[in-house]
């Protein structure tokens, strides 16, 4: 039997799942945002709509540090000018802060380290203006490590080394997601402090055959390479999800990598690879992170209201249309999707947002 469909719900189960969705902790454990003023607060709106509490954003990335500093103190004017509506998350009590004050927390995450230029005392800059995650390495290798795009599989290197235990000292939660395998597991092995992976998928239950998108991406960019392989390579090994949660770490489940082929929903396919992820290191460890760039979608926006012929027939997305081609306006489809698929009230409540709450707290006990 297949597993149920969040389109399946009765009127009373939807009702539930939304209220869930409204009175909890809601995070996003990797998003790109935008704060271009042409682009207004798009993002920002859609995080409310949406009902998220916090996201964390991927900032600094492909910058030296004077640019990367710049762009943090940027965010962080624009974060004062919108005080009303944002919060800047520091502590794991500023999230909880956010949801009593009906606002939306931002905490900084970088998806690479490079910005850093070999220079740990530029960790305790970056800190002191909001850095709170970091990712090791991007797809590529750096001063730091491997990515998981690299042919060659190395592990952390002596300055990589240094930075893991400054991360431990200062209270920045090491993220892993991108990060080459032997990287990841000499990171896991040297940190005295839990690690995430902020937004993968279970290597196994990768998609063979996925959806449009895959095609779509091969066709039009080389970023990646081949997307299927490429997914392999962002996803993560059974044994190694396992070390992370033994070590008290948090997964979180993308739907970047979820679409199949086929009629099935994002939303479906996304909790398929939740509750994988699940057996494999427990309801206490996982989460979700969209990996969502609103520059990509507002482009996307773009391209569909000017060529409509074309959406799911030539070009694709890595949101289907139940999810708006990719605004987390429609985040609580997820939460039905949970009620779907049988998880307790407490269990959901874990998933949105407290099981990165509980972490959090760990990590950030300056």
């Amino acid at each position: 039997m297949s597993p149920r469909s969040y389109l399946s719900l009765s009127k009373d189960e939807r009702d539930h799942a939304l209220s869930l969705h409204k009175d909890n902790v809601v995070i996003d454990s990797s998003v790109v945002a935008v704060i271009d003023y042409v682009a207004e607060n798009m993002w920002l709106d859609d995080m409310f709509k949406g009902g998220l509490t916090a996201t964390n954003l991927t900032v600094c990335m492909r910058k030296n540090f004077s640019e990367a500093l710049k762009e943090l103190i940027e965010y962080n004017h624009w974060a004062q000018k919108f005080k009303d509506r944002v919060l800047l998350v520091k502590k794991s009590d500023d999230i909880l802060s956010a949801k009593k004050q009906g606002k939306h927390g931002i905490i900084f995450g970088p998806q690479d380290s490079s910005f850093l230029e070999r220079n740990i005392d530029f960790l305790k800059i970056a800190y002191d203006h909001g850095l709170r995650i970091m990712q090791l390495t991007y797809n590529w290798q750096n001063d730091v490590g491997g990515g998981c795009r690299e042919k060659n599989n190395v592990g952390l290197s002596i300055f990589g080394e240094n930075l893991v235990k400054e991360m431990n000292k200062t209270g920045i939660l090491i993220d892993l997601s991108h990060t080459g395998d032997k990287t990841c597991w000499d990171a896991i092995e040297l940190s005295s402090d839990p690690v995430s992976f902020t937004h993968i998928i279970p290597r196994k239950s990768a998609p063979l055959q996925p959806g449009g998108y895959a095609e779509w991406a091969n066709r039009s960019t080389s970023l990646w390479g081949d997307f299927v392989a490429y997914s392999k390579q962002r996803g993560k090994p059974d044994d190694m999800m396992k070390a992370c949660s033994e070590k008290g770490g948090v997964i979180g489940i993308t739907p970047f990598f979820a679409k199949k082929a086929g009629n099935s929903t994002i939303t479906d396919n996304v909790l398929d690879q939740l509750d994988v992820l699940i057996e494999v290191v427990g309801i206490d460890h996982v989460g979700f992170g969209s990996d969502l760039e609103f520059p990509n979608s507002i482009t996307r926006g773009a391209y569909i209201w000017k060529n409509p012929d074309k959406i799911d027939v030539s070009y694709f997305t890595p949101m289907d249309k139940t999810w708006g081609y990719g605004w987390l306006e429609h985040m609580p489809n997820f939460t039905m999707g949970l009620v779907a698929r049988g998880y307790s009230d407490s269990e959901i409540i874990k998933i949105l947002g407290m099981n990165w709450v509980k972490l959090f707290k760990k990590i950030w006990r300056n």
